[in-house]
């Protein structure tokens, strides 16, 4: 019960994102670049082609996700002995109908491959001189589209529908719990937190729109969001089978300097989470607010 309360009040309280991104030209055709979202970082080259008299841009990313934090040890984990990296492969086309009077019409398309591969250790029965570790093979596929349309005036409002599907199966620890140590000679009992179960995958299945709206003047952008998500059996490739949560966001995002450094933003939003089919440790409806803090992302990106 108090696993099931602590994880309810994380939907409830407010949510805290950091997110940066640094890129750097090394050739015409080639940047270097780094971002941080989530308490990942994500390294790699980013290769562009580019056809302006067609506005046709084609994008690859090829790039190595790893935590900046080991969450028992509190400290940087970037090196090559880390169990948990992910490799990822981003490909993007993007065309541009914008011609020099007119309005701006612009339309991006993504897929994304990621692959893991990470050890997992418990102590089945709580018994610390006995442990068992597996490696599990993580992946995820992706495909997001991206458009942009305004009337290409000064003051004119800008529209940017988004529309995202995703399928993830990636294996996670199971969580700690106390056991108990066996007493000391003296009589001292001592308690041991440990993880006694194996870990587990249940495929994901998670469409997403949201359309990013600016009125054309002011501070402000408005993001009403919506996510669907299928949730499958761990033994079980597909995610159709077990549970559905649907999410409703609404979003409003401050630009603290619109024409200099538009790329900098902060968010709020309520949130409804309701279930529509299954079962799971929370509410059939929770409830809450989001905040986020977000660097290096275009004005109106957000999926």
């Amino acid at each position: 019960m108090r696993q099931i309360y602590y994880y309810s009040m994380l939907l409830l309280c407010p949510l805290m994102t950091l997110a940066q991104e640094v890129k750097l030209k090394v050739s015409p055709y080639v940047n270097a670049t780094t971002s941080i979202k989530e308490g990942l970082i994500e390294a790699g080259p980013e290769l562009n082609w580019e056809k302006m008299a067609d506005g046709k841009t084609f994008t690859l990313r090829p790039s190595i996700r790893l935590p900046l934090t080991n969450e028992a040890e509190n400290v940087l984990q970037i090196d090559r002995f880390t169990s948990t990296w992910k490799s990822v492969l981003a490909a993007q086309f993007t065309k541009d109908n914008t011609q020099e009077s007119g309005g701006i019409s612009r339309h991006s398309f993504t897929g994304q491959f990621e692959y893991g591969h990470a050890k997992f250790t418990y102590y089945p029965g709580g018994d610390q001189s006995f442990s068992i570790s597996n490696g599990k093979n993580s992946y995820a596929f992706e495909i997001k589209y991206a458009g942009f349309f305004s009337k290409g005036q000064s003051g004119a409002a800008q529209f940017s529908p988004q529309f995202r599907l995703r399928y993830a199966r990636d294996w996670q620890a199971a969580s700690e719990v106390s056991v108990l140590n066996t007493p000391s000679p003296g009589g001292f009992t001592t308690v041991s937190d440990l993880i006694v179960d194996p870990p587990s995958v249940r495929p994901v299945f998670s469409p997403a729109f949201s359309l990013q709206i600016y009125p054309g003047k002011g501070n402000f952008s408005y993001s009403p969001t919506i996510y669907y998500d299928f949730t499958g059996d761990s033994s079980d490739n597909g995610p159709f089978g077990n549970l559905n949560r649907l999410r409703l966001e609404s979003w409003i995002f401050f630009y603290p300097s619109v024409t200099d450094s538009p790329n900098v933003k902060i968010g709020i939003s309520p949130f409804l989470s309701l279930r529509t089919k299954g079962t799971d440790s929370f509410n059939k409806a929770e409830y809450g607010g989001m905040i986020t803090l977000k660097f290096g992302t275009s004005f109106l990106q957000f999926l």
